[in-house]
């Protein structure tokens, strides 16, 4: 599951069951971007590093080592990383001792990886499902309608209004990703 669904755009922001259902596709550009904002996966302690084999058709991801001996349910998501065409955010369909199955809504490279691959089970936590759909939510109403840096604008007597630095460097307000500071990871260059 992503980030957020349009269940929690709902209940998140100000936009109706209609325009959640349009912005919802926004969703995936948000979670990207919060977790490049954060450098946080958001991973948990639950995971199996292994070498594992991609299979796009069934869209599965077999391992060596044991999911199901590990704790990993249906309904997980998932990070896949150290892969070669696959890292990314899947959400589990099935498990199955060394399988997992993948929901249709993503599907996978067929890959034999080689080498150690590390999946790790994700959790959103709610302050960050907020603000997500707050994102989306400025994205799908408030964005649109900004050109540039300009705040407002009006056409007679002329007139235009510049953004007062209260915005972070994606353009988002502060008030909004300020949020996101506890889950901040430190790069490391």
């Amino acid at each position: 599951m992503p980030i957020i669904t349009k269940s929690d755009l709902e209940a998140y922001s100000g936009l109706t069951a209609t325009s959640a259902s349009a912005a919802a596709s926004l969703i995936p550009v948000i979670q990207e971007r919060i977790t490049m904002m954060t450098n946080n996966q958001f991973l948990t302690d639950l995971h199996l590093q292994d070498e594992v084999t991609f299979a796009n058709r069934a869209r599965t991801i077999v391992a060596g080592g044991s999911y199901a001996g590990k704790g990993f349910a249906a309904d997980d998501d998932i990070y896949v990383y150290g892969s070669y065409r696959n890292d990314g955010y899947y959400t589990v369909q099935s498990v199955a001792t060394v399988t997992l199955t993948l929901t249709s809504a993503k599907s996978v490279v067929a890959e034999l990886s080689g080498r150690s691959v590390l999946i790790s089970v994700v959790r959103w936590p709610e302050a960050v499902k907020q603000t997500a759909a707050l994102m989306v939510e400025y994205d799908y109403t408030t964005r649109p309608k900004l050109a540039g840096n300009i705040k407002s604008h009006s056409l007679g007597p002329f007139s235009e209004t510049f953004t007062s630095g209260e915005e972070d460097q994606y353009g988002y307000p502060r008030k909004i990703t300020d949020a996101l500071t506890p889950y901040r990871i430190a790069r490391v260059m």
